[in-house]
């Protein structure tokens, strides 16, 4: 009994910073990016009814929108397929989400951060390493996935912020 006292004393505080430690995910770049470009999306997140072990599911396939400036309005760029963004003057980055907080509602995309894997060379992308997706309003199937809909697609319009950082 003494023994399992000690090791109480011991482990209890290890285990209460080990807590503390813990944070909430963030979808906050490192301190030492800064924001480049912010932008506004429209489009849509593509799924495709899709069955496994588990069940029926809608397994995400791609997204689809425009980027536009929000002071003019003008589309700038296209988000597409592995998470790229093309710009207009030709710069391309593609990218991977590294954490994202859910929204809970399971109607609106979560929060996400991704880190650029594929870098541009040149133009506007040129240096920026992680991107935001923030606000997101939409993206997320309202409809079962269904034997009925088996291998159909599901275009889930969507609208967000996307913060470029360098």
């Amino acid at each position: 009994m003494r023994l399992l006292k000690r090791i109480s004393l011991i482990t209890f505080p290890i285990l209460l910073s080990a807590c503390a430690s813990l944070q909430e995910p963030s979808v906050n770049p490192p301190e030492n990016a800064t924001p480049a470009l912010r932008l506004d999306a429209s489009g849509e997140q593509i799924f495709r009814c899709v069955h496994d072990m588990k069940g029926w599911f809608w397994r995400f396939e791609t997204p689809n929108a425009y980027l536009f400036n929000p002071a003019t309005g003008q589309a700038v760029a296209k988000h597409g397929y592995r998470f790229s963004f093309v710009h207009n003057d030709g710069s391309k980055i593609a990218s991977s989400r590294i954490t994202s907080i859910k929204p809970g509602d399971g109607k609106n995309l979560a929060d996400a951060l991704f880190q650029v894997t594929s870098p541009a060379n040149h133009g506007t992308f040129v240096g920026i390493r992680y991107i935001q997706r923030l606000n997101a309003k939409g993206g997320i199937p309202q409809v079962k996935c269904t034997p009925a809909r088996e291998g159909k697609l599901n275009r889930v319009p969507f609208e967000a912020e996307f913060v470029f950082w360098r």
